[in-house]
């Protein structure tokens, strides 16, 4: 049997009461070593190639689940169980998929990663992630090579004029942008402990999202912050949290144990 690992968190204080169902129905357990724990479930090494889309177990007379719908379901089913230690405690969130052959292999890992596991646990206590996302006007972007060759004959000077208004709005559009984030940021940074940015383009528009490190006893008043703030922006804004600190965790952990 493999084990898919969920989060990593302290041993102590245990917990109590029943842990939460994982990827697909599996039961979670915390595999404890050198003072620290690691929510797994089981995984059958047959089940281990399809881990990503298996259909449920069990005969069914039904058309199987699309394997896309499949996968979003395991996904989000590892989502809960994070949110669910998360709750009440800090934890180190892992990225779905991480797969470990046995339980030895997970203590072996609390232990050899023991200081560096403590420190970020320590550098998180208390803290849950905020965050906020807006849509803002996508910045120009100047004329293509591809577009350049496709324009109406014409002179140097008014072709060279077109290129440099396109990269103006481009240009005035970036900083657009960035002024829009270094606001909200601004707003949110006094109940913050970091926060980071990123953005996304969707069509013409940037989807920019931010995420805050809070400590769990903002967090009202920082939905208190969001909807003063909802209500004077033209912008769409959407708040989404608290979540287990994802955006926090350096991408060297989950990436080591995959």
């Amino acid at each position: 049997m493999r084990h898919l690992v969920y989060c990593i968190l302290r041993a102590r204080p245990r917990w109590r009461g029943q842990l939460p169902a994982g990827v697909a129905g599996a039961a979670v357990s915390l595999v404890t070593a050198a003072e620290l724990a690691a929510a797994v479930s089981r995984v059958s090494e047959k089940g281990v190639g399809n881990l990503l889309c298996a259909a449920p177990a069990g005969p069914s007379r039904q058309k199987a689940p699309d394997p896309f719908f499949r996968r979003v379901a395991h996904a989000t089913a590892h989502a809960d169980v994070i949110a669910a230690l998360s709750a009440d405690r800090t934890v180190l969130p892992i990225r779905y998929g991480c797969l470990l052959s046995s339980s030895a292999q997970v203590r072996e890992l609390l232990r050899t990663r023991r200081a560096e596991f403590a420190a970020l646990l320590d550098e998180l206590d208390g803290c849950v992630e905020m965050g906020v996302r807006v849509l803002l006007p996508g910045p120009g972007r100047p004329v293509t090579k591809r577009q350049s060759q496709t324009m109406k004959p014409g002179s140097g000077t008014a072709y060279l004029a077109g290129r440099s208004a396109a990269y103006a709005r481009r240009d005035a559009g970036h900083e657009s942008v960035a002024a829009t984030v270094a606001a909200l940021r601004r707003t949110f940074d006094r109940l913050s402990v970091q926060s980071r940015a990123s953005g996304a383009d969707v069509g013409d528009k940037l989807l920019v999202s931010l995420y805050f490190l809070i400590r769990r006893e903002h967090v009202s008043a920082f939905r208190r912050e969001f909807r003063r703030l909802q209500a004077q922006y033209t912008q769409s804004l959407l708040l989404s949290g608290p979540w287990a600190p994802y955006n926090f965790v350096p991408s060297q952990a989950p990436e080591a144990m995959r």
